[in-house]
């Protein structure tokens, strides 16, 4: 049976908020994903079966500010080109959107020790998150309380008051099998439309209202990759020991809840899957082979 960490209130400064080539906001679900495997390779410097193991990683936002501006109906993003070169001009290089925010994080880990040695596990979190680990690129300024929670609904308070990050993909598939086409699908889920109606037949007064084709706080979110080569080796690629394939983001739908409205910790984990060429994050269950 897994067991639960928590880590409060992660308050992280310019994360990388261009999580996908068409979409910006809040960092990928393997942003997060990383940081916990970056942990666990700390806090496991040896091959050892018995150690910790973090199976998958909760998302709780508390707060979260896009580094962007906005006139009007038209928001551009705020970006750095730094340093000048030395003519004073920005030099051509991909620049970054940045976001800042504060996110709480559940751990579902094995192996997980009791008694004493429990207490020194827990304390080497928060000196290794400020000092060795970074979330989507972004400094980790300050971290709260580390903790142990079971799974029950109780243990969901801890949470408040926040947004738990929901994966939605299954409103994207019912679109697509009713034969709309994937993108087109993401966007009528997001669009807000608004309709008139006029008070008095005759009158040139009416009334707005505003509507989304589903109720619900939903987002474009990047969960994964899709490989587009074979493994082998690619020229001047960072490690030459290990395979490379080149790869394209995946986003589906995401929806923010909170957290009073789930059963279980359980229900709120992201964890790895992969399927041929796709290497997804996801809270479904694999398909049955």
């Amino acid at each position: 049976m897994s067991q639960y960490v928590l880590l409060k209130h992660l308050r992280v400064q310019n994360a990388n908020a261009i999580a996908s080539p068409f979409t910006f906001g809040f960092p990928a679900v393997t942003a997060f994903m990383g940081l916990a495997h970056v942990l666990q390779r700390h806090l496991n410097p040896s091959a050892d079966p018995d150690a910790l193991l973090i199976r998958g990683v909760g998302i709780a936002s508390h707060a979260f500010v896009m580094q962007d501006h906005q006139d009007n109906y038209s928001r551009t993003l705020r970006l750095t080109a730094n340093p000048l070169d030395k003519d004073g001009n920005r030099p051509s290089f991909v620049e970054e959107g940045r976001c800042h925010l504060t996110v709480s994080l559940l751990l579902e880990v094995d192996n997980l020790p009791n008694g004493r040695a429990l207490e020194r596990l827990l304390a080497q979190f928060k000196p290794l998150l400020l000092a060795r680990c970074k979330l989507a690129g972004g400094d980790i300024l300050s971290v709260g309380a580390v903790q142990t929670l079971k799974d029950d609904k109780s243990s969901l308070r801890q949470l408040m008051p926040s947004y738990v990050l929901m994966e939605r993909r299954e409103l994207l598939e019912e679109a697509m099998a009713n034969g709309q086409d994937a993108l087109d699908a993401l966007h009528g889920f997001l669009q807000i439309r608004h309709t008139s109606e006029r008070v008095k037949e005759g009158e040139d007064k009416a009334t707005w209202h505003s509507h989304r084709a589903r109720s619900g706080w939903l987002v474009p979110i990047a969960t994964g990759f899709h490989a587009l080569t074979e493994a082998g080796v690619a020229e001047q690629q960072r490690d030459s020991d290990t395979p490379h394939r080149f790869a394209e983001s995946l986003v589906t739908l995401g929806e923010f809840v909170m957290p009073y409205r789930l059963d279980s910790l359980a229900a709120l984990v992201w964890r790895y899957q992969h399927d041929g060429d796709f290497y997804t994050c996801t809270q479904q269950p694999p398909a049955a082979p």
